[in-house]
């Protein structure tokens, strides 16, 4: 095996060992062993991009936009480096072009991605419930919420076993769109299709929001 292959072998170890600490909920301890890994391996994208997860969870949203930089940097056709920038941006006021520019390159290079069209959409309804800007506006940023929205919805019926992520995605979508009843339905299924889902494969990160948003759906 020549040192290319060895590299790119111990990368896969480090990275599947990042992603199991990161997936049993334990977000600051892997962040931070991420972070001391990235500073010998700058360039190793995936891991970057589970940092990025990490960041996001955990509210750090300045390093998250300068991990985003590094991801378009060394892997500009992947869309999440344009998604977690679009994400960062979003909690600076004022940014909300930015932050949809952002969501729409992730888009040109992955159109049905779930995650990419609800945060997009959501800008686009805080625009649009915005009290601030004008009426013609403010219309079309609820065209544009919705066109997006409902886009995830339509994707999510075309699947035939949606997984966990998605079914708490469509969730999201309907609490946002103050569907209460759909959200609840939705909240169940990703409950059942995480229990269903290979141990390996479950992210107890989601699964706790999955739940907490739950409670607060079933108190309305």
């Amino acid at each position: 095996m020549g040192n290319e292959e060895k590299k790119a072998g111990k990368s896969s170890d480090n990275y599947e060992t990042l992603k199991t600490l990161y997936y049993s909920g334990k977000v600051k301890p892997s962040l931070n062993k991420m972070l001391a890994y990235l500073k010998e391996n700058p360039k190793d994208v995936n891991v970057t991009l589970l940092a990025c997860k990490c960041l996001e969870r955990s509210k750090n949203y300045n390093d998250l936009s300068d991990f985003a930089d590094t991801v378009i940097e060394l892997a500009p056709e992947n869309g999440d480096g344009y998604y977690y920038k679009g994400v960062a941006l979003s909690h600076i006021k004022g940014k909300e072009q930015d932050v949809i520019s952002n969501f729409n390159k992730a888009l040109e290079i992955s159109p049905e991605n779930l995650s990419y069209l609800k945060s997009k959409g959501a800008t686009h309804y805080s625009l649009f419930t915005d009290y601030h800007l004008p009426i013609k506006f403010a219309e079309k940023h609820r065209i544009k919420a919705e066109e997006s929205l409902l886009k995830v919805t339509q994707l999510i019926e075309t699947k035939e076993n949606p997984d966990y992520i998605e079914y708490f995605t469509t969730a999201e979508v309907n609490v946002l769109l103050e569907q209460n009843i759909a959200a609840k339905k939705h909240l169940l299924r990703a409950v059942n299709a995480f229990e269903a889902t290979e141990k390996s494969d479950q992210d107890m990160n989601i699964y706790k929001e999955i739940i907490k948003v739950q409670k607060a759906v079933q108190k309305n």
